[in-house]
Formats: C-alpha cells, structure tokens, sequence
C-alpha cells in the first residue's frame, strides 16, 4: 500500500467532509441514500479514505470513527 505523505490543510478537506471526526486528523460527511440507508464517507489529511454504508447514520459514522481509528493506528507516521 502506497501513503500520501504530503498533508492536506483542513480547510480543503472541510469543504467536502464537514464533520471534524473525534478521531485527530479526519473528517466525514454523511449523505441519505435514496434506499433509505446512510452513507458515511471520510478522509484524513494524508488522503486515505474510509466508506461505509448502513440504516442508521449514528451508527454508521460511529463504525466509520472506529474504523478510522484502527487506521491511523496502522500508520508508520
């Protein structure tokens, strides 16, 4: 897996993702689906990118948090 190492300021990704995630350096938005489900999608300031999809948006963007979490844990930096 290749990691983006140049930082993206937080005022271009806020455009795009408007809700500061709990976890440092990611942002989300959420979007209804027209099925009735949520759709949660994030980025972090380095790039990488985390879409998940459920019936409850708390709950999906809660999974998203989590998942971005184990993550950010991942990277070497």
């Amino acid at each position: 897996m290749d990691f983006i190492t140049t930082r993206h300021p937080d005022r271009d990704i806020k455009q795009s993702f408007p809700i500061r995630s709990r976890v440092r350096g990611w942002f989300f938005r959420v979007d209804e689906l027209p099925t009735g489900y949520w759709q949660v999608k994030g980025r972090d300031r380095f790039g990488h990118t985390i879409s998940l999809v459920g019936d409850s948006a708390d709950d999906v963007l809660a999974s998203a948090e989590s998942q971005a979490m184990l993550q950010s844990a991942e990277q070497p930096y």
